[in-house]
């Protein structure tokens, strides 16, 4: 059996001083004096001691800990609907069970690598607005409790009370489940404008203007197609400002909807895959995500259709995996860093007495031309 793991009185004891003493050694040094610290110190480095944050938090009514939940954003591997640009990817992973990791150096293994390093499936947009979180984390010296389930009450709840703060990046789970949940502690919800609690979100609508224009104007499209379901906030928001924008051109101009892919559910493109046979495309083809971009242009690459030579095809989110395709993703850019710091601020800046007013912050987008439009 593993050893007791010691403890402040353990420490005081050793050094000969009293355990408010060690306390204070931790935790306000300027309070005691140097050779009583240096004392406490050396007893707690020869005993192996370590303060406990949590008891010390907890002992303030505070856990020191902000919490990002995620419903259903992350992923094991490319979606069913996101073809590998290495087929092999797919075929089998590393089993940890049956890895020796006593055998000295493990083997180098192409297939596992080429499987995790898989551009379509790190980094996305959850991994960027993440690290963005994690990072103002830091820098204001909190830990960070990563979770991810589902949508129910117990799911999210588990999370909420193990943390001061709670930000939620929702995908295309309903957010009902927040209600409570929020009414006790501070909550920020990204993309989204549903649930309560403060909330982050970008101009998708200005993003897809952008899009819309840029095809027309600089390319001269003039028969558009939408790609995509709008089973999302950003979703939807993107697909009403495509038809929204391509209307304002008058009848010279015309937008229609085609599949409404949701790559975790329904990954076929069967419209598209069927005019493309049929040779009817339309000029350009805008895509809710560029992960859906992404898995359109090897979808359309078996039917030995090319972008941008056969059609103009455009994303959004501007994911590292765009700059990587062949050839790379005419997209829009979200901030997903900034989003992510963001929504740590917010957490950090709300005293969590209800003194302060939810918040939305929306944040602008930026056209990254690629050259899957002809750019």
């Amino acid at each position: 059996m593993a050893a007791s793991r010691p403890t402040v009185y353990d420490v005081a004891e050793r050094a000969g001083v009293s355990i408010a003493t060690v306390s204070f050694a931790f935790r306000r040094p300027e309070k005691v004096r140097q050779e009583t610290r240096e004392a406490v110190l050396r007893a707690a480095s020869e005993i192996g001691y370590v303060p406990s944050g949590s008891a010390r938090n907890l002992a303030r009514g505070r856990t020191g800990v902000l919490g990002l939940h995620l419903f259903d954003l992350l992923l094991d591997g490319p979606l069913d609907g996101a073809l590998p640009r290495t087929p092999s990817a797919h075929e089998r992973r590393v089993d940890l069970d049956e890895l020796d990791i006593d055998s000295g150096v493990i083997p180098w293994d192409a297939v596992e690598d080429a499987r995790l390093s898989e551009p379509q499936t790190f980094p996305l947009y959850v991994d960027e607005v993440q690290r963005g979180f994690v990072l103002e984390c830091k820098r204001n010296g909190k830990a960070v409790l990563l979770s991810t389930g589902g949508t129910g009450l117990p799911d999210v709840a588990d999370t909420a009370g193990r943390v001061d703060g709670l930000a939620v990046l929702p995908g295309q789970s309903a957010m009902a489940s927040l209600s409570s949940v929020a009414a006790n502690l501070p909550v920020v919800v990204l993309s989204s404008e549903t649930g309560d609690g403060h909330r982050v979100l970008v101009d998708n609508a200005a993003g897809e203007r952008m899009l819309v224009e840029h095809v027309i104007r600089v390319h001269g499209a003039r028969s558009l197609g939408w790609v995509g379901a709008d089973v999302s906030h950003d979703y939807a928001d993107r697909m009403r400002a495509f038809f929204e924008t391509v209307a304002e051109h008058g009848p010279g101009v015309t937008a229609e909807l085609l599949d409404q892919v949701d790559l975790g559910l329904s990954p076929d493109f069967v419209a598209v895959v069927a005019r493309a046979r049929e040779g009817t495309l339309p000029d350009a083809l805008l895509c809710a995500s560029d992960q859906v971009a992404i898995a359109l242009i090897d979808v359309l690459r078996g039917e030995g259709v090319e972008a941008p030579r056969d059609v103009l095809i455009a994303g959004f989110d501007g994911i590292l995996a765009a700059r990587m395709t062949t050839p790379t993703l005419t997209t829009v850019r979200q901030p997903m860093e900034l989003m992510g710091r963001v929504a740590a601020h917010l957490l950090l800046t709300d005293p969590a007495d209800g003194s302060i007013e939810p918040r939305t912050v929306r944040l602008g987008v930026g056209l990254q031309l690629g050259g899957s439009c002809g750019c």
